[in-house]
């Protein structure tokens, strides 16, 4: 079965957003109250207690007469909040996470309500029911198809947010399909498409530089601990959830159109890790041309190239296709038509000829050509050809590795070669 999220803003008016940040707060003195257990039990020479000793916790403070007010929020997120905790502990203990921290103002853990039988929800309203709290009126922005499975509620810089996790049935690959689109990405352009598109970057962090600067100096102004300090942070915060939004946004309608148009989409296995590595070295051996390469490095963040993929990669198997991903190596340097690979075929940024063959062509065009054609051949060798399964686990993370595209870069000769 595939689980789906979907993200609505809640409506809320003051007194429940009180209510909510009351409950907020609940979270979050048993989240820190449960680590000094912890730690005092540790320190005592007794052994870890799991999820079930500190839902017994729980009990004990909700009846405790100092903290009666514990029981005026829902029992499930509470408990959810002690299942979290006792994950961060089993991961700590493993060696794949650090020790649980306490959690201050603002940290707090959302209300997530695990069971559907906890919430309702109704689509013809827009409006959704969670105990304790009653109906609240939500931004349905789309039609929720599935089963419901959990919801949660957060908080993002004075905005509540519920997400909504359903159920949907799995979609399999048909036989018969093929790549049909091949996507080269970049930083000058977000994309070159194989059918000869071009994609401009939207470039929301660019845009929104002179605002960050100026909020910035805003924070660095005002002294520590005070509430006006507080607010410049929280004015900061707000602009950055602003940025993030606006790409998230743009992905998305991106990603859905090209979804809808091609099922099998050959993309990029870019090294986002080694493309945007810091070049300022050691204090024994400081880097070159670092301003530059920092420069480079925030362009790169600012395309969100992961988040696209992950977009595609989960549209596309909803409509029974899939995304492969291809070696990017000479992609760049490889004549589109009559294979031949040669530094030199790309003489500037934009433009491709070949020395073999002459042929010339937009050089991200000729690398979109070059990776969907590589994209069929990995999806003809695919092992469902033979009649297995296709798996869509993502390949494991690999060891970060020097970046494989061998482009020019005029505007920042010392910049990595593959960012452009």
């Amino acid at each position: 079965m595939l689980i789906k999220a979907y993200r609505f803003q809640l409506r809320t008016r003051s007194g429940v957003e009180r209510l909510l940040r009351r409950f907020a707060g609940s979270l979050r003195w048993v989240w820190n109250a449960a680590i000094a257990e912890q730690r005092r039990r540790r320190e005592a020479g007794e052994k870890f207690s799991p999820y079930a000793a500190m839902c017994r916790w729980l009990t004990e403070w909700r009846h405790a007469p100092e903290t009666a007010w514990l029981a005026q929020t829902p029992i499930h997120p509470l408990q959810q909040t002690l299942r979290r905790l006792d994950a961060a502990y089993r991961r700590f203990f493993a060696g794949v996470g650090g020790h649980p921290r306490f959690k201050r103002r603002g940290q707090e853990p959302g209300l997530r309500f695990p069971d559907p039988k906890q919430f309702e929800l109704d689509q013809g309203s827009a409006r959704v029911k969670f105990p304790k709290l009653g109906w609240q009126r939500l931004r349905l922005s789309q039609a929720v198809v599935g089963e419901l499975r959990n919801a949660t509620v957060t908080c993002e810089r004075g905005r509540w947010f519920v997400s909504l996790q359903l159920e949907q049935p799995d979609v399999l690959p048909s036989a018969d399909l093929m790549p049909t689109l091949g996507i080269d990405l970049g930083v000058a352009l977000f994309a070159a498409l194989s059918d000869g598109r071009t994609l401009q970057p939207l470039d929301a962090l660019k845009q929104q530089q002179r605002r960050l600067r100026h909020a910035q100096r805003a924070v660095s102004r005002k002294q520590k601990g005070s509430r006006n300090r507080r607010k410049a942070v929280n004015r900061l915060g707000r602009l950055h959830a602003r940025i993030a939004a606006q790409r998230s946004d743009w992905l998305h309608k991106l990603s859905t159109e090209l979804a809808d148009q091609h099922p099998v989409i050959a993309i990029e296995e870019l090294k986002v890790a080694a493309l945007s590595a810091s070049a300022a070295g050691t204090s024994e051996a400081p880097g070159n041309r670092v301003r530059q390469k920092a420069g480079l490095n925030r362009a790169i963040f600012d395309q969100g190239w992961a988040e696209f993929r992950r977009q595609l990669e989960y549209k596309t198997a909803a409509r029974a296709g899939a995304v492969v991903a291809v070696n990017p190596a000479y992609t760049s340097q490889a004549c589109s038509q009559c294979g031949s690979v040669d530094r030199g075929n790309r003489r500037t940024q934009a433009l491709f000829a070949c020395l073999a063959c002459g042929h010339t062509e937009n050089a991200d065009a000729n690398a979109a050509h070059n990776i969907l054609a590589a994209g069929r051949a990995v999806w003809a060798a695919r092992p469902a050809a033979c009649g297995a399964e296709v798996s869509r686990a993502r390949p494991a993370r690999a060891q970060r590795a020097a970046a494989m595209k061998q482009e020019p870069t005029e505007a920042t000769p010392a910049a990595p070669a593959g960012a452009r």
